[in-house]
């Protein structure tokens, strides 16, 4: 299970794997339901109840800000203990070779669309696809969206594939990251990319 997050700053509580800006972005809410009550009555039916017997489990990060609050909320509405792993140089070696049952993950896109943070994350055999989750089902609707020649028939297709997400809960996004840049008067051109890059290329000085 991985959390996506975004760390430093000020950052904004997340509602889809999709951050705002992102071109085509749903204003649907994807995230999974918050329900302690409905998990410890499954745990209850899988013969854990209240977490008696549950196997110790790692959650495994670069050093997430959200570290201790996610060991304690655990313990205190499940009774399940995780132990925190901080871990900096190989962290993708382990994800992609020997991963935890719990770790984050940050992600910075590499353009702006909605299948960088869905098909190419959590699509079968993806190479980000650390969890190795596979949905016929979520891949069916991220093909139609990255074929479709209509926009609107490939933002319901995204919709699909996002609530194929939320429903099924391989990932659970946290939080969006904010990106900084300074500038001085007299500087033009010195917006950003649908990356949140400034795009050096336009930058010039006021006559």
């Amino acid at each position: 299970m991985a959390a996506l997050s975004g760390t430093g700053g000020t950052v904004q509580v997340a509602n889809s794997m999709v951050p705002p800006g992102i071109p085509g972005r749903s204003d649907q809410d994807f995230l999974p339901p918050y329900d302690p009550a409905h998990a410890r009555d499954l745990l209850a039916e899988a013969g854990f109840p209240g977490g008696a017997g549950f196997p110790t489990t790692t959650l495994m990060t670069g050093g997430s800000q959200f570290d201790e609050a996610i060991v304690a909320e655990v313990k205190r509405e499940l009774g399940i203990t995780l132990e925190a792993e901080t871990m900096g140089d190989g962290y993708f070696e382990r994800l992609s070779t020997e991963p935890p049952a719990m770790w984050t993950l940050g992600w910075v896109a590499d353009y702006p669309g909605r299948n960088d943070f869905l098909g190419v994350l959590l699509g079968t055999g993806a190479s980000n696809n650390y969890g190795r989750w596979s949905s016929p089902t979520f891949d069916a609707a991220i093909a139609e969206a990255v074929s479709a020649a209509d926009p609107a028939v490939a933002a319901a297709a995204y919709d699909r594939a996002e609530a194929v997400v939320r429903d099924e809960v391989p990932v659970v996004p946290v939080s969006y990251g904010p990106g900084w840049a300074l500038t001085r008067d007299g500087l033009l051109g010195a917006g950003q990319n649908g990356l949140g890059i400034v795009r050096m290329a336009g930058l010039a000085w006021a006559d």
